[in-house]
């Protein structure tokens, strides 16, 4: 074998990891690959403490085959630069890349699955080996300052990585499944934010009814829907419309996710003590004008931000709900009284993401006409800009309900009639986003199937 051509595509990489990086640098050697019962061995110079070292991993007769020290110091670089223990960096920086939620380390009988979540979907990376996972496993629990010897009960952690001069927030949670213990880790870009209501894709006159929610001086605003619906985007979009200097704007936050200058923002501690109830009763007495509650969860929460909405503050806050009439029905399980909904809400904006088409390389279908709206249709194609799925990026699709006047008076009937602030109003928002080119047929209809909207009651209203 000539020196020149030793590169890494022709060594074993199982073989060369067997040995440790810092004495393999220190030393100036590495092993490439086993031929019958000889083990090839490249380095500077041979010594007792090299082969005295790979007799006791391999067991093998040594060829020791002399290269230059920059050659061999590069080849062990380029080696373990997958290696295992930096297996979490690689994958986390390509989630990182790809703009995702959450990565999933999922254990299962003969190997370990790494799928990443972009723009809601999970997707598979790769597959690891449960030998890699054990050293990949320990080493996340202890940057996370976790228990490693822990594996029966969940556990929480957290930690930061810093990555092309960026910081990112990792929370990390591992739980017991029947192959070992699962870790999924959310990741958090700790970005400022820069979004405004321009560009979440409402409609013309969701934006307008959306306007007039804000201008209310006081009055409690939901922003409703399921986990990953981007209600933490549209509040902060909100927050960052109306921030000026002449009000006090606070927030209770769970984790805080991106940073509003000009804003007092709060996470939840709850070593601390400080949860949505003890932290709002706080804020209560900081003299604000706006607050923002990222979840109401409990009878207490919700008491209390109807209560500041009542007492002349402007609360929004978030629900997970499906529709806004189940905004009331929740609240009202809550303990909340009807009279008390119906003179603080203000306003409910129930939301869900859609995935957007590659603007790169959707394809043009044909022109048609759809809800007596002349539109030119996009189909998804496929390209390296979306990773081949046809998708990049997601965007809202909402029902905005602006509450006030005869239509307040009207939710006392709420409870009775089912069609009253449903989500078809959704409606409008999907043909805004087709007319934009924004999304497919094929997508509407899905969303339409999988979300249970009633068409005739879209059409009897439009009638």
């Amino acid at each position: 074998m000539k020196n020149n051509k030793v590169e890494i595509k022709d060594i074993d990489l199982n073989t060369a990891r067997k040995v440790n990086k810092e004495l393999a640098l220190e030393e100036m050697f590495l092993p490439i690959k086993i031929e019958g019962n000889n083990l090839i061995v490249i380095g500077v110079e041979s010594n007792e403490r090299i082969i005295e070292y790979l007799n006791f991993i391999f067991a093998l007769e040594i060829d020791f085959i002399k290269i230059e020290s920059e050659i061999i110091q590069n080849i062990i670089d380029g080696v373990f630069s997958g290696e295992s223990q930096n297996l979490h960096e690689s994958f986390i920086e390509k989630a990182i890349k790809l703009k995702a939620s959450d990565v999933h380390v999922e254990p299962m009988e003969n190997e370990v699955l790494i799928r990443i979540r972009t723009d809601g979907k999970l997707s598979l990376d790769r597959k690891i080996k449960h030998s890699e996972y054990k050293v990949l496993l320990s080493k996340i629990k202890i940057i996370a300052n976790m228990d490693i010897t822990e594996k029966r009960r969940p556990q929480d952690g957290k930690y930061n990585l810093k990555l092309n001069n960026n910081s990112y927030d990792l929370r990390v949670s591992t739980i017991l499944t029947v192959y070992g213990e699962k870790l999924v880790i959310r990741i958090l870009y700790g970005m400022r934010f820069n979004f405004s209501l321009d560009k979440i894709h409402l409609t013309e006159y969701q934006l307008k009814k959306l306007m007039r929610i804000i201008s209310f001086k006081n009055g409690l605003v939901i922003i409703n829907g399921p986990t990953g619906s981007g209600k933490s985007t549209t509040l902060y979009s909100i927050l960052q419309t109306i921030n000026n200097e002449e009000i006090n704007i606070t927030t209770l936050e769970d984790p805080v996710e991106v940073i509003i200058p000009g804003i007092n923002q709060i996470s939840l501690n709850r070593k601390a003590n400080i949860d949505f109830a003890t932290g709002l009763r706080s804020i209560l007495r900081q003299d604000p004008d706006v607050i923002m509650i990222g979840e109401i969860r409990d009878e207490e929460t919700a008491s209390m931000a109807v209560r500041a909405a009542l007492t002349g503050h402007k609360v929004y806050a978030t629900i997970h709900t499906k529709t806004p009439r189940e905004v009331y029905l929740r609240l009202d399980d809550m303990g909340v009284k009807p009279y008390f909904l119906k003179d603080s809400i203000v306003g409910i904006v129930s939301q869900r993401l859609i995935r957007t088409l590659c603007e790169k390389c959707k394809v043009y279908k044909e022109d048609i006409c759809f809800w007596g709206r002349k539109i030119k249709s996009y189909e998804k194609d496929g390209c390296i800009e979306c990773n081949n799925t046809g998708y990049k990026g997601r965007t809202m699709v909402s029902a905005v309900e602006l509450i006030e006047g005869e239509y307040k008076e009207s939710i006392s009937s709420i409870f009775q009639e089912i069609n009253l602030l449903s989500n078809v109003e959704m409606i409008e928002s999907l043909i805004s986003l087709l007319e934009r080119g924004l999304i497919s047929i094929n997508d509407y209809r899905k969303f339409i199937l999988e979300e249970g909207i009633n068409e005739k009651l879209y059409k009897e209203s439009n009638a």
